[in-house]
């Protein structure tokens, strides 16, 4: 199976993944070992056998990403902007996993009991270029904050496995979620809204035209007349305000 870049990475990017997982695999870090403890877990188990296409969908972004970063080598790459240990380019690799990134998920969340703090525009955090990920930023981990080009971003696919990610979260809230303190339809929403946002915001970044158009489409409906789309709106729009607004109020309490 040939690619077609920028869409399709075919057996190329799949083995380009495949290899940059491995040697992270065989690095053995204590990183994974935790996240191996993670995987047997019944709850894992169970996101897993409900979510699998969302993690195929996460892992064939990560294959393209692999191979267009190999082609094309960028100032920066995915695993290294996203690397927490010195090996960037062993231990970043982890995002290249859809099994291993769902993993991390569960210390993020307590285990889906906590919506936990979250970046509305991951694109911000790449770039610095908006307010979207000012509460990581705020915590001070995120080392490589604002230092990676619009291009980078845009021209190297970064947006697919953030989006195969936020898909795979949403679809295990469903799955497992217990919140302590709010519904579970409410930590499901938060969840709707990040993917919401980050989608409008990946548009925006990498393609301006199509935000516009979208946003243009949604104004004419929304002044049709049509009483049920106009409240469609407004309630996904109240949504997103509304799950923005609960994961900062969780990040400060």
């Amino acid at each position: 199976e040939s690619p077609i870049l920028p869409y399709f990475s075919g057996a190329a990017g799949e083995a380009c993944r495949a290899a940059a997982v491995s040697k992270w695999v065989e690095a053995s870090t204590p990183l994974k070992l935790q996240l191996d403890a993670v995987m047997t877990t019944d709850l894992f188990q169970m996101v897993k056998s409900r979510c699998q296409s969302q993690i195929d969908l996460y892992n064939e972004a990560a294959a393209l990403v692999c191979l267009l970063e190999t082609t094309e080598g960028p100032p920066w790459t995915y695993d290294e902007f996203w690397a927490a240990e010195p090996d960037q380019n062993s231990n970043g690799a982890i995002y290249f996993d859809g099994d291993y990134d769902l993993a991390t998920m569960f210390g993020q969340t307590q285990n889906f009991t906590d919506i936990g703090s979250a970046a509305v525009c991951l694109a911000d955090c790449y770039t610095g270029l908006g307010p979207g990920c000012d509460v990581f930023k705020e915590q001070g981990w995120m080392v490589n904050y604002g230092k990676v080009s619009v291009a980078n971003y845009c021209d190297m696919q970064w947006a697919g496995i953030d989006n195969g990610y936020n898909a795979i979260k949403l679809c295990a809230s469903k799955a497992i979620a217990n919140p302590d303190t709010i519904t579970k339809e409410e930590f499901v929403n938060n969840f709707r809204s990040i993917q919401a946002t980050e989608q409008q915001c990946w548009y925006e970044y990498c393609y301006p035209a199509l935000a516009t158009q979208i946003e243009d489409q949604v104004c004419t409906m929304t002044t049709s007349g049509d009483n049920r789309f106009v409240l469609s709106v407004a309630s996904m729009q109240l949504t997103i305000i509304l799950g923005a607004a609960s994961s900062l109020f969780l990040y400060y309490m």
